[in-house]
C-alpha cells in the first residue's frame, strides 16, 4: 500500500515541481521584459542627449571655423582661407582613414560569445 502511495505522489510532486518551475519561469520572464522596456527607455534619452550634444558640438565648431576663417582672411586674405580650408580637409581625411581602419581592422563582434557558443558545441559532440 505504501508503494502505491508513493507512486501516486511522485507524479503529483512532479506535476506541482512543474508548474513552480514554469511559475518562477514566467516570472522572471516578466521581470526581464519589464528591465527590457526600462533599458529601451534609458537608451531613447541617452540617444536624445547625445542628439542635442552633438548639435551643441557642431554649433561650437562651425562657429570656431568662421572665427579662424576672419582671422586667416584677416592676416592672409584668400590664401589664409584657403589654407585654413586644406588644412581642415586633411585633418578630416585623415579622422576618416582611421575610423575605416579601425572598423575593418578591429576585432569581430561578439567574438567571445561566439567562441564560447563553439566550446559548447565542441563539449556537446564529444560527451
Amino acid at each position: 500500500m505504501s508503494d502505491a502511495a508513493s507512486d501516486e505522489s511522485v507524479p503529483g510532486s512532479l506535476r506541482r515541481m512543474t508548474g513552480l518551475v514554469w511559475s518562477l519561469v514566467r516570472t522572471r520572464l516578466g521581470i526581464f521584459a519589464i528591465e527590457l522596456q526600462e533599458e529601451k527607455l534609458r537608451a531613447i534619452g541617452l540617444l536624445v542627449r547625445l542628439a542635442i550634444a552633438l548639435g551643441v558640438v557642431i554649433a561650437a565648431v562651425l562657429l570656431l571655423f568662421a572665427t579662424l576663417a576672419l582671422v586667416a582672411w584677416q592676416f592672409g586674405g584668400l590664401l589664409g582661407v584657403v589654407a585654413l580650408a586644406v588644412v581642415t580637409v586633411v585633418v578630416a581625411a585623415a579622422l576618416v582613414y582611421d575610423l575605416r581602419r579601425r572598423i575593418l581592422e578591429g576585432p569581430q563582434p561578439f567574438a567571445g560569445t561566439a567562441a564560447e557558443f563553439e566550446k559548447d558545441l565542441e563539449c556537446l559532440k564529444h560527451d
